[in-house]
């Protein structure tokens, strides 16, 4: 459900509004005045709600979606899954998606701190708010929590007790739990990279989800998450996070897990309890770490790792069969063989 602390929906539209907006295809029997309310992803979606297929990695989900209706190929149309009640049919998904999200919700807000977002806020006993900070309307600032110089706090924020918010940091679309410590110029809610190719070039996606963080999180100085394209980005209790990291959309991070200085992390990827990522690791979308697993500072992720696995290099191999490698290429370039 996306949270309307944050985004203003402006439907619901019919079924027959969208498919004639998209140029796109429905089944024979189709109910054109189906009434749809919102936008959500495949495994959330409820009755009123449309989704999109466009991923056969998301064929279960496809399978099991509880959307009234989904965005998908042409060629699904007349093959549609019994458990989705309505399909549209389009040449080009990805895009014909992006479009509804703007139909839904046309204007998306971000923290920017000037006077017409500020107003009535929610503040604790014991906060410290230094004069050059701005909160937004509706935030929550929560008991013992201090706010640094020059930080923008958007509207709709949650931030729990005994926080710290350093100076030139900017939270929006967000809810953080107690204990949370955000170093100086961190960011965290911005708009994750999301476009689609359309006819006047590329077109942005919008982001529409939220960063929802745990407890006891430390968040290093200029470093940045991006919230949820639909759905959320999460960060597990107890988790650290160095400087300079990147954090993309809809990353789903666990419980006590390390980030070290200048990772990437794409959208989509999910990093389990108690991993541990090196300095400068890449890690591609759409990845799985395992839990406990431990990435070699520069490794270069493009697959998933097995719970408790050591990889190192790029591509990140096991770390024993680096090691291999590394020692012969010194042998072989060291020591080059004789000819003639």
């Amino acid at each position: 459900m996306i949270d309307s602390r944050f985004f203003t929906n402006a439907g619901p539209f019919t079924l027959g509004d969208l498919a004639d907006r998209l140029k796109g295809t429905l089944a024979d029997k189709a109910t054109r005045d189906f009434s749809v309310t919102d936008l959500a992803m495949l495994d959330e979606a409820q009755g009123t709600e449309i989704a999109m297929f466009a991923d056969r990695r998301y064929r279960a989900s496809f399978e099991n979606t509880k959307a009234g209706v989904v965005v998908t190929g042409l060629d699904l149309v007349k093959t549609r899954s019994d458990s989705v009640p309505h399909l549209i049919g389009v040449a080009m998904p990805r895009q014909a998606f992006a479009e509804i999200a703007w139909l839904f919700y046309p204007k998306t807000e971000e923290a920017l701190g000037l006077s017409d977002e500020r107003g009535a806020a929610r503040i604790g006993d014991g906060c410290r708010i230094a004069d050059t900070a701005r909160i937004g309307k509706g935030a929550v600032v929560s008991a013992g929590t201090t706010v640094g110089a020059n930080a923008v706090i958007g509207r709709g924020v949650v931030i729990g007790d005994d926080c710290t918010i350093g100076p030139n940091t900017t939270i929006s679309h967000a809810i953080l739990g107690s204990r949370v410590h955000i170093y100086s110029g961190a960011i965290v809610g911005a708009q994750g990279f999301g476009f689609v190719p359309g006819a006047r070039g590329l077109r942005r996606v919008p982001q529409l989800g939220r960063v929802l963080i745990g407890n006891d999180v430390e968040f290093g100085a200029n470093s940045t998450i991006d919230r949820g394209a639909l759905g959320d980005t999460t960060i597990g209790d107890g988790t650290v996070i160095d400087n300079l990291i990147q954090i993309g959309h809809n990353c789903r991070i666990g419980r006590s897990v390390v980030l070290c200085g200048q990772s990437g992390i794409a959208g989509s990827v999910t990093i389990e309890d108690g991993a541990i990522i090196g300095g400068a690791a890449r890690i591609a979308d759409h990845v799985t770490i395992g839990a406990g697993a431990k990435l070699a500072g520069g490794s270069g992720v493009t697959r998933d790792i097995a719970p408790g696995e050591t990889v190192a290099g790029y591509p990140a191999i096991p770390v024993r069969n680096w090691h291999r490698q590394a020692i012969g290429l010194d042998r072989m370039f060291s020591h080059p063989k004789k000819t003639g």
